[in-house]
């Protein structure tokens, strides 16, 4: 009898030790680390912000004024607020997903990504006034190259970084293309489209200010006049320099696309 129970026992342990066994090999398994390849595609809701380095700030064109009512603002002489380049930018940002990268052997679907961007060292961009009204015509035309460093996020395992050198900015855009892709989507394709938030739009399309609108609703771009009505003395116009344009947001309807044919 005491015999019987001991095999039992013994038979019981056994298969207790397979069975944990078994289940610490499934539950230990590793997640892969896809790098994402031929037939990887995604496309993603980005947001993010962008400094730049020196702030943009338009001139005071004397040209600009010669219709102006007040004889003092059109007396005020050509004045330069923008520092000379090139504009140097930190941009910081992050967005959800769809769309899956795969290796061949591994599928994963990735759920968001966060990414920077920075000058190309090689190519900074050129010495030109870093002003407001450059951004929205794209004269002179920009010289600089952008590199940028992507992150994923994914179920079921990990997505190898991607880091893209050499892009370019299209005139009058918020936009990145081009560029040489590496580590995942190496050989594909990335491209941002980039929305800007209200307040720089309506600052970079602003007018420069006049006697009858002095002060710039948004005075990042545009100097404000200060004029001082005669007295004693004949009436004076003045300005005071712009704050600078030192940060854009990129808002929602913002897109980053990765692929990989």
């Amino acid at each position: 009898m005491f015999k019987k129970i001991g095999v039992v026992v013994a038979g019981l342990a056994v298969a207790t030790g397979g069975l944990v066994a078994a289940t610490a090999g499934v539950s230990g398994a590793a997640k892969p680390t896809v790098t994402a390849g031929p037939g990887s595609n995604i496309s993603c809701n980005i947001t993010a912000k962008v400094k730049l380095t020196p702030s943009l700030k338009n001139n005071w064109i004397q040209s600009q004024h010669t219709t102006d009512p007040d004889a003092a603002v059109r007396a005020i002489v050509d004045t330069t607020f923008a520092a000379n380049g090139p504009v140097i930018i930190s941009v910081k940002g992050s967005g959800t997903c769809t769309g899956t990268v795969t290796d061949g052997v591994n599928t994963l679907p990735v759920t968001s990504v966060k990414f920077s961007v920075t000058n190309d060292p090689a190519h900074l961009g050129s010495a030109t006034p870093a002003t407001c009204s450059s951004l929205v015509s794209g004269m002179p035309p920009s010289t600089a190259q952008y590199d940028s460093s992507i992150k994923y996020a994914a179920t079921g395992g990990k997505v190898t970084p991607t880091t893209v050198t050499g892009q370019t900015i299209p005139p009058a855009s918020f936009n990145i293309t081009g560029g040489t892709v590496s580590g995942s989507f190496a050989g594909g394709t990335s491209s941002a489209n980039g929305v800007p938030d209200t307040t720089t739009v309506n600052a970079v399309l602003q007018a420069p200010a006049t006697s009858t609108n002095p002060v710039p609703s948004f005075p990042q771009c545009e100097a404000s006049i200060k004029i001082k009505p005669a007295g004693k003395h004949p009436e004076t116009a003045t300005l005071k320099a712009p704050k600078g344009l030192k940060k854009v947001g990129i808002v929602a309807g913002s897109t980053l696309t990765l692929t990989d044919p």
